[in-house]
């Protein structure tokens, strides 16, 4: 549908035929799409309200099923419930929601393995992962759970005769996002953030074998992480060559970006400038190449500030104001330029 007069126009219809219609299973498609219509319509306006119709409708297709024991069409609408209650997470209610969106899904795959297509399953386990790394109360089961729905997402979509080379791609990537969250949780176990940050990565460029050329922002996205994973193996190994191969990505990442997002644009940016300041620091660089770090870090930092004014984006206008006062106050005590003491008297002032 091309625009949301479409869909109100949808829902109209599906209404007036929901009062001629006799057949129980006739009314249970129409009130399916009708809940699917309120899905795209929460697209475009009252997105909470819509939602929440679109559960109502959901319901009442329930009850139809359950009386006739139409199974595989209650998989469907177990489905659509998942994603509804993850939708609602959003909104208020987050743990409650995601775990009753997580029993949704968990109800349609038994459905869909007992009733359904195979083809299905592939998708219920790839939403079923991410409802895993929705929680904000950031647990190890969580990520651990949402790493299993994803392999068993990955070994249905291999197991298919026909590959869905896209969602394979955002498999990997999602295996990916898990590792990376798992390695920050276990910030004090050296090794074992390393092996997690080294299992992301791995998957992320994973991820970038199934992307096809056009779908930019997913290859994006991935050489991002990729990015982020690297330059914290670089930091629990103390080595440059991790920083360098980093910054590699960083700068492929930011020809994807550039003309298409500023604020991922700026975002990347102020990350090279984070990895160079980093990089500062480590104890094989030497006085000469520490000053020619800081001053591109500070560079970066400086670009970075343009695509977020302080109007629009003050937490990252305090944050990257915060960091080039930091890069300048290292930089002034090797070199003792007056000016600097300025500038970053004027960036303390700016936070």
């Amino acid at each position: 549908m091309e625009n949301h007069d479409e869909i109100r126009s949808s829902i109209l219809a599906l209404r007036e035929e929901l009062q001629k219609t006799q057949s129980s299973y006739e009314k249970m498609r129409i009130y399916m799409n009708l809940g699917l219509s309120y899905i795209l319509l929460s697209d475009y306006e009252n997105e909470k309200d819509n939602i929440i119709n679109a559960l109502l409708s959901f319901d009442e297709a329930e009850k139809i099923i359950r009386k006739v024991n139409a199974l595989p069409d209650l998989a469907e609408v177990e489905s659509n419930k998942g994603f509804i209650f993850y939708k609602l997470a959003h909104f208020e209610d987050t743990e409650y929601n995601l775990e009753k969106s997580t029993e949704h899904y968990l109800n349609a795959i038994k459905l869909t393995k007992d009733y359904g297509k195979n083809e299905n399953l592939t998708k219920l386990y790839y939403n079923l992962a991410n409802t895993q790394l929705a929680f904000k109360d950031k647990k190890e089961e969580h990520f651990k759970e949402a790493i299993n729905y994803f392999e068993k997402a990955l070994e249905n979509a291999f197991s298919l005769e026909e590959e869905d080379t896209r969602i394979i791609g955002f498999i990997y990537h999602g295996l990916g996002v898990a590792y990376y969250f798992l390695a920050n949780l276990v910030a004090n176990k050296e090794t074992v953030k390393e092996d997690y940050l080294k299992k992301s990565i791995e998957n992320f460029k994973n991820a970038l074998e199934y992307f096809k050329q056009e779908d930019i922002f997913d290859i994006a996205s991935s050489k991002s992480h990729i990015a982020l994973a690297t330059f914290e193996v670089g930091m629990i190994k103390g080595d440059i060559k991790y920083f360098k191969e980093a910054r590699t990505y960083f700068e492929q990442t930011l020809e994807l970006y550039k003309d298409r997002s500023q604020e991922d644009y700026g975002a990347t940016l102020f990350n090279i400038g984070s990895l160079l300041l980093n990089a500062s620091r480590l104890k094989s660089i030497d006085t000469q190449e520490k000053v020619e770090l800081l001053n591109e870090a500070i560079e970066f930092f400086e670009e970075s500030l343009f695509y977020f004014p302080k109007e629009d984006f003050l937490d990252s206008f305090i944050r990257i104001n915060y960091e080039l006062a930091t890069a300048k106050r290292e930089l002034f005590f090797i070199v003792g330029e007056e000016q600097l003491i300025n500038e970053i008297k004027e960036h303390i002032e700016s936070i």
